[in-house]
């Protein structure tokens, strides 16, 4: 008991993760800019930046709405250059960006690098890309979406720090209350699953998935996953719904992405499940360490479900789910004919996306036959009978999503895999 509530004081000192958030009518705080990438003079902290109005905008390559709205904001800074300045942050690789930003002949907009997340930190953007309005005694007027950051409210922005009449509440809130963001519209494919995260991991893993469905380079998404730290994954895949969504993901888009590039990998599937060719956070995993490792915490592969691992690896228990959920294999897809298909995960949304996902693929491979009572299952089911309570489980588990009968007690029969290769297995 004395050891309990030893515990319990250590935690509460713990800061949480949505307090000091920023809120429009608050003050900004003081932030540095130590390293800044820009071809134009470039303010070395918010303090010099607040001659004119700010815009900070928090930055990815890795997203998709953030690069599709780099030319609106950079017409803009070239419209109105006396009167604001719009600065990125990004907290990337430096050759990266640099690589990134050579790909524009004339980029007028100052990259802030945020070593250490300082900068991410002291804000809390709880999605990507995120922007602040800030005028020049440090109120926050607003927070846009990029579809706000318009001509004619920059003008309105303008003439409200202008006035005399902004009152600043100095006291920012201790809780935070994250609208949901509204998917951008664009016509170029790479936004047609209309999801964006309000995490940049998960939103990278998304974009990745998508890459590898529309046949995509995927090299700059498997170098970002490589490059992230381990204590940014760590704080970023925090949850058991980010780690579920994240990692089945990657699982998904990693398995197109190899039997794409060599369909004969497929021929001897040990090796492709088990060889640890994929590289996250500078650490090595296979598709089983993601799998039966992290998402079904650390089950030896071959034993029903039963069995745990005895010494797992240091790396998969820092980072494996803390409970085990039976309908990750309704979602993930290892590129056979058998396999569920394939959705885009999200966090908020992955316990009702995983119901669908399992009363989908139930619908479509459970098969009930009234004459015999005999019911046959997917294969997957019987080979981790034990995820699903075993067949006490699965029945209860068919009655609950309304595929099988209530008063029935069925025999249970296991179909058999179709290994044959089926990729691009979308669920639409």
């Amino acid at each position: 008991m004395r050891y309990f509530f030893i515990l319990l004081i250590v935690l509460m000192q713990i800061p949480s993760r949505a307090q000091q958030a920023y809120a429009v009518h608050t003050k900004a705080g003081e932030l540095n800019f130590p390293l800044v990438l820009s071809a134009v003079p470039a303010p070395s902290s918010l303090a010099e930046a607040r001659d004119r109005l700010v815009i900070i905008d928090f930055f990815g390559t890795w997203c998709g709405p953030c690069v599709r709205a780099l030319p609106n904001l950079q017409q803009l800074q070239k419209k109105f250059d006396k009167e604001i300045r719009i600065i990125l942050v990004a907290e990337e690789n430096i050759q990266t960006l640099k690589k990134f930003i050579a790909k524009y002949e004339s980029f007028n907009l100052p990259m802030v690098i945020d070593t250490g997340s300082l900068i991410r930190s002291a804000i809390q953007p709880p999605y990507y890309p995120y922007s602040l309005v800030i005028a020049k005694n440090g109120e926050i007027l607003d927070l846009p979406s990029q579809g706000q950051i318009t001509e004619e409210s920059i003008r309105g922005w303008i003439n409200s720090q202008d006035s005399n009449k902004l009152a600043i509440n100095t006291t920012p809130p201790t809780n935070r209350n994250v609208p949901e963001l509204n998917p951008v519209k664009t016509e170029t494919k790479m936004s047609s699953p209309a999801i964006a995260s309000a995490n940049r991991l998960i939103q990278l893993s998304q974009d990745f998935l998508l890459a590898a469905k529309t046949g995509e380079n995927t090299s700059d998404f498997t170098r970002q996953l490589k490059d992230i730290t381990l204590s940014e994954l760590e704080a970023a895949v925090y949850t058991d719904d980010e780690k579920k969504a994240f990692w089945i993901n990657l699982y998904n888009a990693w398995t197109q992405v190899l039997l794409k590039e060599n369909p004969n990998r497929y021929q001897k599937r040990g090796a492709f499940f088990g060889n640890r060719i994929i590289q996250i956070a500078n650490h090595h995993f296979s598709l089983d360490d993601i799998e039966h490792g992290i998402l079904r915490r650390s089950k030896i592969k071959w034993s029903l479900g039963y069995l745990n691992k005895f010494f797992p690896r240091k790396i998969e228990k820092m980072l494996r789910v803390n409970k085990l959920d039976f309908r990750l294999h309704f979602a993930l897809n290892c590129g056979a004919k058998s396999c569920p298909p394939i959705a885009f995960y999200k966090p908020g949304e992955i316990d009702r996306q995983l119901d669908q996902a399992a009363k989908a693929y139930l619908t479509s491979e459970a098969v009930y036959d009234t004459a015999a009572n005999r019911l046959m299952l997917p294969a997957i089911m019987g080979w981790f009978r034990h995820d699903f309570n075993g067949k006490k489980g699965m029945i209860a588990l068919l009655k609950k999503n309304t595929i099988l009968p209530a008063d029935k007690s069925p025999r249970i029969r296991f179909k058999k895999y179709d290994w044959s290769l089926f990729l691009q297995n979308y669920k639409q």
